[in-house]
């Protein structure tokens, strides 16, 4: 019989950090902590909130469970990949060998001080780190959102001096496509899926073999608007906006990111109020519910022509996956082009424990994160 690890998986959020003790995949107990996420945390003040959040890991544990810790694994945030691609996969950041506990120093500075971009999941590693050291056990990391496994000709982007470069919601997107090869009885590595994660972000993605090959890149990159993002737009009205004088570089990543999407038309972003006032009969609120399910329809069938239109399924997980409406409007117009396969829970946890399972037990080999040379 093989054997069973207690493993703990950090989330970090925006609002809140989700965490879950597993059973080897099993959850045993899940709990939130809620806080307000500090923008541009690196270094030092990055070292002061990861405190807080283990402070109060440490005091829910202790009174909530007397199960010993074997690991601990967090989301993988924005590692730095200059001049590099990083792959999918467990990462270690620490390990523990003749009683010595050793730090992957690299993969934290990735996102401690040389993060590509301010995001809520940059803790993720950092967290791990903390408790691995708290309690002497392995840590690890799963799927970076950067883990960039794209096929070359999706990389041109139009102009020589931009590469397209996967950034999304990886962690979630490979559970789901892994999770439907075992609904549909087809391994994953020999697999094809269109996987669209549906949050507050979204991203849709092409999965072959268990790579993501395309991408709508979810964060100010491609795709269709978002709760709160504005997905892609024209050009030259964007080119427009940058120069207006109204805002600075931050305050422009910001209203794209954290203002636009259904926010900018219905001052809300959340899809329960929506659909109430679509029952009320807000025609408007309607139209922009449509507008986003036919850009989301088109990215999937964009997607799936990546695949060579031979996917074995279209996937929709993520928060707005709860959304009958929404999933419903989707099916009519992309369920012509293959199965829907529906995910409405959160995959995100078990897929972190059962990457960090994998690991202790052998069956898969950790990697290593180099930081590059020039930021040493």
């Amino acid at each position: 019989m093989a054997p069973s690890f207690t493993i703990l998986t950090v989330n970090p959020g925006s609002t809140s950090t989700k965490l879950a003790l597993f059973e080897n995949t099993t959850c045993i107990q899940n709990f939130e902590v809620t806080h307000k996420h500090k923008r541009g945390l690196r270094g030092d003040s990055m070292d002061a909130e990861v405190e807080v959040y283990v402070k109060q890991i440490k005091e829910f544990l202790s009174t909530n469970t007397d199960r010993k810790l074997d690991a601990v694994v967090g989301r993988g945030g924005f590692l730095n990949r200059e001049g590099q691609r990083i792959s999918s996969g467990v990462y270690r950041v620490c390990s523990v060998s003749n009683s010595k506990l050793r730090t992957e120093h690299d993969i934290i500075s990735g996102v401690r001080d040389h993060a590509e971009l301010d995001h809520a999941s940059n803790l993720g590693i950092p967290i791990a780190a903390r408790l691995a050291r708290e309690y002497y056990i392995p840590a690890f990391s799963v799927d970076p959102v950067v883990a960039d496994e794209f096929q070359p000709e999706a990389r041109y982007s139009g102009y020589a001096p931009i590469e397209r470069r996967n950034v999304g919601h990886v962690l979630s997107i490979r559970a789901a496509a892994r999770k439907a090869a075992e609904t549909v009885g087809i391994p994953f590595d020999k697999s094809s899926f269109v996987v669209a994660h549906l949050g507050g972000g979204i991203s849709i993605a092409a999965v072959r073999c268990g790579k993501i090959i395309d991408n709508t890149m979810a964060l100010l990159g491609e795709g269709p608007f978002t709760p709160q993002r504005s997905g892609t737009l024209p050009q030259k009205e964007l080119i427009d906006m940058c120069f207006s004088g109204k805002f600075s570089k931050v305050e422009l990543e910001t209203e794209l990111s954290k203002r636009a999407g259904l926010v900018s038309y219905l001052n809300e972003d959340s899809i329960i109020k929506i659909e109430e006032r679509i029952e009320h009969g807000d025609e408007t609120a309607s139209a922009v519910i449509d507008a986003m399910v036919y850009r989301i329809s088109k990215e999937i069938g964009a997607m799936n022509i990546a695949l060579g239109n031979t996917s074995n399924g279209i996937v929709l997980t993520g928060g707005m996956s709860r959304s009958e409406l929404i999933t419903g409007k989707i099916a009519k117009r992309v369920g012509n082009l293959a199965q829907i396969i529906l995910f409405k829970q959160n995959l995100e946890m078990e897929a972190l424990a059962a990457g960090a399972l994998n690991v202790l037990r052998g069956q898969e080999e950790a990697l290593r994160y180099r930081l590059p040379s020039n930021l040493h």
